[in-house]
């Protein structure tokens, strides 16, 4: 469950598990990239309660690609739409303003991921290379790990177009596209959530570990780029070990 704290939203079931599993308001995350915002980047860190870790930055290019961290980190990696470590040392970071991310936890192996799944990254694979990368590098198994999904924008705030329809309906197939678009009077409307939950499940993700969040970004809590266009801001999702 996503409860609300002060400017954040947090994932219960993560943070039983020593896990921080954190989505911004736009009240806590102001900037446009928050790298460039010391300000912003030092408040984080205080509030949250951790100040004596590194936050590590994705240059994101809504791309599939998923970074493997070890015990040297740099401090942005660049192409790169989410990470996957043992680290206890860092702050895995990345940006939103409508997609959605993809919060991981191998509670077997104490390997956390996160990734950017926007509708291209999600439609090219990043929350598949994710699970893959984690059994891959740490023998981790689908069945041991914990995810969180949101928060991004809903389906009824999600109209696409006949040639994006087209491309999942190619891509996918009939059953997948039918369970992630519907069809209005006014046209298609597409489930990011789904759709990656469809996935996830797909990779032996149990739906027992599987939180959903039930909110929508395109709310004036949040930053949403369908909303504001070129003047979103972005909000933050952040995933941590809580204690080393």
């Amino acid at each position: 469950m996503f409860i609300k704290k002060d400017k954040y939203y947090e994932i219960e079931e993560f943070d039983k598990m020593g896990i921080g599993a954190v989505y911004t308001t736009k009240d806590l995350m102001d900037s446009r990239i928050i790298r460039q915002d010391v300000v912003s980047k030092d408040r984080i860190k205080k509030l949250l309660q951790i100040e004596d870790k590194t936050i590590v930055f994705a240059g994101q290019t809504h791309s599939a690609n998923i970074a493997v961290i070890g015990n040297e980190a740099k401090d942005i990696y660049l192409d790169t739409d989410g990470f996957i470590t043992k680290n206890k040392d860092l702050i895995l970071f990345t940006q939103y303003a409508d997609c959605l991310p993809i919060y991981a936890y191998d509670k077997k192996n104490e390997v956390v991921g996160l990734c950017h799944a926007g509708w291209k990254g999600a439609f090219d694979g990043i929350q598949k290379n994710m699970i893959e990368k984690m059994i891959s590098e740490y023998g981790s198994k689908a069945e041991d790990i914990l995810i969180g999904l949101g928060i991004g924008i809903s389906a009824g705030n999600y109209p696409v177009g006949e040639e994006f329809f087209e491309a999942y309906y190619r891509q996918y197939g009939k059953e997948m596209t039918k369970m992630v678009f519907s069809i209005k009077s006014d046209g298609y409307y597409y489930d990011n959530i789904e759709f990656n939950r469809q996935i996830l499940l797909r990779l032996g993700i149990g739906e027992e570990n599987i939180i959903i969040s039930n909110r929508c970004t395109y709310r004036d809590e949040f930053h949403s780029y369908r909303r504001d266009g070129d003047k979103s801001g972005r909000n933050g999702a952040f995933i941590y070990f809580k204690k080393k």
